[in-house]
């Protein structure tokens, strides 16, 4: 013979199991410990990518056996390079009668070419643009 079972009894345990199937099952702390090593491998490879772009931009970088120090003060030194450049194209083509707009003619050198050291290491500082 079967239980009598109540509309109410059934629908609760209809409930239960449907929360139970919804439920994901915790993670063990080993399965936790390699996701964190899986995510800390992921954002260095894309670190690395990064500062691998920069060799490929930046001329004299590519190749080389490389600290990302180094790296950041060869970039540093070669966007001065071409703000330097542009200001000379700007008062190049002033000079000649030509118009440039304010956008482009803004002096961004001064701000950026100041010096500054940071832990050893040249930094720009982007809130002066």
């Amino acid at each position: 013979m079967s239980s009598p079972t109540t509309p109410a009894a059934h629908s609760n345990n209809s409930a239960n199991e449907a929360s139970n199937t919804n439920e994901k099952p915790r993670l063990t702390e080993q399965e936790k410990k390699n996701n964190h090593i899986a995510s800390e491998q992921k954002r260095r490879a894309v670190i690395r990518e990064g500062f691998d772009r920069l060799t490929e931009l930046v001329p004299g970088l590519e190749g080389q056996g490389r600290s990302e120090g180094m790296v950041l003060n060869k970039v540093v030194d070669f966007a001065r390079e071409k703000l330097e450049e542009r200001q000379v194209l700007v008062k190049e083509i002033e000079a000649k009668g030509g118009v440039v707009e304010d956008g482009l003619r803004k002096d961004l050198v001064p701000h950026v070419l100041a010096n500054r050291r940071v832990d050893g290491f040249e930094a720009m500082n982007i809130l002066d643009y």
